[in-house]
């Protein structure tokens, strides 16, 4: 679903095969690279040839960020072996979550689900789907609403609006010691003696301080989703500010998501566009204030410390309810995913 903002090509087309593939780096992309230099798409750049070689060899675009984003994450994989990876599979996230009690969007344990058409007949219109509960590749949930404090700054009709937030932690660093984040003192073989609730107590004091530690914020975005969209990768990305929870300036990528002949002459190659009001509904935004900010930090400070300490950086989907699923990568997302607010 993602295209060279302009052609309305499905980049999808061209990896269908490595002879494909590697036409369209070695042929078309430079092609590509030299007409965004002719429309002045490299920015900054003083020459037309700087400005090639900017955009054919140092892309700061979002795509390809997003794309070195998981060479680079199937890299450190290969080379660690890091088991943190394999929750990018939702299902066993949202398992491991749940056993350490993290919170997490609920799921429905039905072994099928059964959806009809309303006027449909002769069999059309009907779709059953297995739930992963009983060895399909559905998870069936719920739906959730956008949480009051961010409600009303959206379309009646906005998609669950949730936040990105980047961790980053230090604990697979070489020459630091390896330890999970709320370790008790039995798997030391130092047993604390005591009632339940003070052992517990501890350990969440344990766990609080192995967070602070090795495990901080980098980034927080919200996606504000745009009217009728079924979810918020149609949205403005808004940066938010971590200490204050101050919502900053907006922006976009959907122009890399414009699919179709039609789409050639109306979209725009870059987006230089700065939001400080929703498009759809002309509420301000930037400036109105989430108290609920520091919540949402420590949920998400809490599922990297504990679930995938060893991935360095960690991009999480959350609510103001919960943490929805988890997205691993390993390096730029701050620049692939943050508003262009503040900066970073």
């Amino acid at each position: 679903n993602v295209a060279i903002p302009g052609t309305g090509v499905p980049l999808s087309l061209f990896s269908r095969s490595s002879v494909a593939t590697l036409g369209v780096i070695v042929i078309i992309y430079p092609i590509v690279a030299l007409l965004g230099a002719i429309r002045g798409a490299a920015g900054s750049e003083p020459s037309l040839g700087k400005s090639f070689a900017s955009l054919l060899l140092r892309p700061t675009d979002w795509f390809s960020l997003w794309r070195l984003n998981c060479r680079l994450a199937a890299l450190h994989f290969l080379r660690t072996k890091d088991k943190g990876y394999l929750l990018e599979d939702k299902w066993r996230f949202l398992q491991r979550a749940k056993e350490e009690g993290i919170p997490v969007t609920p799921w429905l344990d039905d072994a099928m689900m059964v959806v009809k058409h309303k006027n449909e007949e002769g069999g059309l219109g009907f779709y059953r789907y297995k739930n992963v509960t009983a060895g399909g590749n559905w998870i069936i949930q719920p739906s959730l609403r956008n949480h009051s404090t961010i409600r009303k700054l959206l379309p009646t009709n906005a998609p669950l609006s949730t936040f990105r937030v980047l961790t980053a932690s230090t604990h697979g660093l070489e020459g630091l010691p390896r330890r999970r984040s709320g370790t008790s003192n039995a798997t030391t073989g130092k047993e604390q003696v005591g009632g339940g609730r003070t052992n517990n107590e501890s350990k969440a004091k344990q766990r609080k301080k192995n967070t602070s530690s090795t495990v901080k914020t980098l980034t927080v975005v919200w996606r504000a989703g745009r009217s009728g969209a079924a979810t918020d990768h149609n949205s403005v990305l808004f940066d938010v500010q971590q200490d204050s929870g101050k919502i900053l300036r907006g922006t976009t990528n959907q122009h890399w998501y414009q699919l179709g002949g039609s789409k050639i002459l109306t979209t725009s190659w870059t987006q230089d566009l700065r939001y400080l009001h929703h498009p759809d509904t002309g509420v301000a935004v930037t400036g109105k204030v989430l108290p609920e900010i520091k919540k949402i930090l420590d949920v998400a400070e809490r599922a990297h410390s504990e679930l995938v300490p060893g991935v360095p950086l960690v991009q999480r989907t959350t609510t103001l309810r919960c943490c929805c699923f988890i997205v691993i990568v390993v390096l730029l997302v701050v620049v692939v995913d943050n508003g262009g607010g503040d900066g970073n």
